[in-house]
């Protein structure tokens, strides 16, 4: 395969076609759209996250870890770099690790329920059981839609049925 498309088109078009690319798991051929960008900003960070999917579609996470740390130092007021840092690093190093991550992106983004309730599912994969109680409870006092996705997730399995308790799998109507 090529190294770049056979035409230069306007980044964004490039950037859209990375995208689509990915979108059909056409990993080389979203890459080859993302050589053709200019190295510079907006089209540098735009490519790392498209690379990013890549790396999580193609289950490679050191790359993936390396692409989402680089994105949370440059950019740590998105939590999302931060959550995608310590997914890969959970999965190519260690949970420890990862925990500790978002340990840290907690102090930058304290209300984040997303932190939180990842943070449970370390903690519970951990065994600490209380730490993962308290985390998910966090959570959900946040944003109440983590109270189902903690029922249904494996990571929570050894908690579930202290949810179930506290009456988390009840539906309102």
């Amino acid at each position: 395969m090529d190294d770049i498309p056979p035409h230069i088109l306007k980044p964004e078009l490039h950037l859209e076609r990375a995208s689509g690319y990915l979108a059909l798991e056409m990993y080389e051929e979203a890459e080859r759209e993302l050589r053709a960008l200019p190295a510079e900003e907006p089209w540098l960070k735009n490519g790392r996250i498209i690379k990013l999917g890549i790396s999580q579609e193609k289950e490679d996470w050191v790359g993936m870890a390396e692409i989402a740390r680089g994105l949370r130092l440059e950019f740590p007021e998105q939590a999302d770099w931060w959550i995608s840092d310590a997914y890969a690093t959970r999965r190519a190093e260690s949970i420890e690790e990862a925990r500790d991550i978002l340990l840290e992106g907690l102090t930058v983004h304290y209300d984040s329920a997303l932190i939180r309730y990842n943070l449970a599912c370390y903690a519970c994969i951990l065994q600490s059981p209380g730490e993962c109680m308290d985390f998910l409870k966090e959570a959900v006092k946040r944003e109440e839609r983590y109270k189902l996705m903690a029922l249904e997730d494996e990571d929570l399995k050894d908690v579930r049925e202290a949810l179930i308790k506290l009456g988390w799998g009840k539906v309102t109507v």
